[in-house]
């Protein structure tokens, strides 16, 4: 399924014996523009503080007209998974130990965005990604950031500011972020929703509230528009994708 952030993080999360609430945020992997987490709304049975997110190894369907999200536990496994404060990053020992919490697979050894996989459901168990250790190098940091955080970031291209960050495009089947959604409004007359592929990502500044992109003023508003009523359509983001793609050959 292709849904943007703005869609997922309405859709309501139900264990596999009752609902825990909803979907609060997206962190995702800057380097390989990757979903790593669903941050889950836990105000009703958590501290304000303190937070708890689910990686997408462990979703196992979305219902794109019913607004929700399966996850394979209890909610009580999800309850008493290790939290972390909401206003410090997630670390590279945080994962590990909710990785270990769940028994899953490491996603970060291995080439892959998803270690040795291209999708998160064929992590194996844990004591595979261990052996796997001696094989590929582990990577000790990670690069996540807050959808919440990233949209709204100014888009500098390379010869002006043009627009923000406004969505991201999601691919289920593997998690990766496809599209981000420039918004002009703010910047040009009758603004527009462009598409820019995370290739054209040259980096982004956490400081300045900026993303860099490899494309100059001319080459991003010449993108083609995101049509936000067709995003679900199946074959609409892909050929969005391919056309981006062959134009810039």
């Amino acid at each position: 399924m292709i849904i943007s952030s703005k869609q997922l993080t309405h859709f309501s999360i139900h264990a596999v014996d009752d609902k825990v609430g909803g979907i609060r945020d997206i962190l995702f992997d800057d380097e390989t523009f990757t979903v790593r987490y669903l941050v889950a709304d836990t105000n009703t049975w958590l501290p304000l503080s303190r937070k708890v997110v689910i990686s997408p190894i462990s979703v196992t369907g979305l219902e794109a007209e019913e607004e929700s999200i399966q996850i394979n536990m209890t909610v009580d496994t999800l309850k008493n998974s290790p939290s972390i404060d909401e206003h410090k990053p997630v670390s590279r020992e945080y994962e590990e130990n909710l990785f270990k919490y769940f028994g899953y697979g490491y996603y970060w050894i291995g080439p892959g965005a998803w270690g040795e996989f291209a999708h998160p459901d064929e992590l194996v168990e844990l004591q595979h990604a261990e052996e796997s250790d001696t094989v590929h190098p582990k990577k000790s940091t990670n690069h996540l950031r807050a959808v919440a955080e990233v949209g709204g970031y100014e888009v500098a291209t390379t010869t002006d500011n043009v627009g923000h960050i406004s969505n991201f495009i999601i691919d289920t089947r593997s998690w990766e972020i496809v599209l981000l959604v420039v918004d002009t409004n703010n910047w040009l007359p009758g603004g527009k929703h462009l598409a820019l592929l995370p290739t054209d990502v040259d980096k982004i500044d956490w400081a300045a509230h900026c993303v860099s992109v490899k494309l100059s003023h001319d080459e991003l508003i010449n993108r083609p528009e995101v049509d936000s009523d067709k995003i679900t359509e199946e074959s609409y983001i892909p050929t969005l994708c391919a056309q981006i793609n062959s134009e810039t050959r």
